[in-house]
C-alpha cells in the first residue's frame, strides 16, 4: 500500500503544483485591475438589467483584466522596438555595465546567453558536443565556439577545435578547451536542451532523447 500511495503521490504532485502556480500567477497579475473592471461590469449589468452572481462577476473581472494585461504587454513590446526606446534600453545597459561587481555578473550573463540563444547565423556557440573531460572514460557537454588561433594550431599536428564547456549549474562560467577534432563526439541536442541539462545537473533530460 505504501508503494502505491507514493507512486500516486508522485504522479499527482506535479499537476497540483502546476495548478497552484497558475492560480497564484492568475490572481497576482489580475488583482490590481479587478476593482476597475468590476465597476465597469456593474455599469454594464445596470444597462442589461441583469446581475451576475458575485463569484461569476469576480471571475469575469479577472479574465477581462488578464486580457487587458496581455494587450498592454503586447503594446509595450511593440513600443520597445521603436528606435528611441531601443536607445533608452542601450543607455540603461551601459549604466548597469559601469557598476562595480554588478557589471561583471551582468556582462558575462548577457554575453553567454546571447551567444547561446542567438539566431543560427549569429551564434557564437554553434552546437553542443560531447568530449572527454577530465579524461577518458569521463565525458562532458561543451559547445563548439570560435576559430582556433593560428598561433595555437601551429604548435600541434592535430586539428584543434575550440570548445566552451559550461559549469553546472551555472553555465555563465566554464572552460575554453582546444580539443583535437578526433575527440569531438557529435550529439543530437540543441543549445537550449544542453543548457537545461547542465543547469538541472542532469535532472532535466531532453524529452526527444530521453529513454521511454
Amino acid at each position: 500500500m505504501k508503494k502505491y500511495f507514493f507512486t500516486g503521490f508522485i504522479i499527482l504532485l506535479p499537476s497540483v503544483l502546476t495548478l497552484i502556480i497558475i492560480v497564484f500567477l492568475f490572481d497576482f497579475f489580475t488583482t490590481p485591475f479587478v476593482p476597475l473592471v468590476t465597476e465597469l461590469l456593474k455599469l454594464m449589468q445596470k444597462h442589461i438589467a441583469f446581475t451576475f452572481p458575485i463569484w461569476l462577476s469576480t471571475f469575469i473581472a479577472r479574465v477581462i483584466a488578464l486580457v487587458l494585461l496581455c494587450a498592454f504587454v503586447l503594446l509595450l513590446g511593440c513600443i520597445a522596438r521603436w528606435f528611441l526606446v531601443r536607445n533608452l534600453l542601450h543607455w540603461t545597459n551601459t549604466i548597469v555595465s559601469r557598476i562595480p561587481v554588478v557589471r561583471t555578473i551582468f556582462n558575462v550573463s548577457r554575453d553567454v546567453f546571447s551567444a547561446l540563444f542567438a539566431q543560427d547565423d549569429k551564434k557564437v556557440f554553434k552546437r553542443p558536443i560531447m568530449m572527454p573531460f577530465p579524461a577518458v572514460p569521463n565525458y562532458t557537454i561543451g559547445y563548439i565556439a570560435g576559430e582556433v588561433p593560428e598561433e595555437c594550431q601551429k604548435h600541434t599536428k592535430e586539428t584543434l577545435v575550440s570548445v566552451f564547456a559550461p559549469t553546472a549549474p551555472h553555465p555563465t562560467s566554464g572552460f575554453l578547451f582546444l580539443v583535437p577534432e578526433k575527440d569531438i563526439h557529435e550529439i543530437d541536442m540543441t543549445n537550449e536542451e544542453g543548457v537545461k541539462y547542465l543547469v538541472s545537473c542532469g535532472a532535466i533530460v531532453p524529452e526527444d532523447h530521453a529513454e521511454p
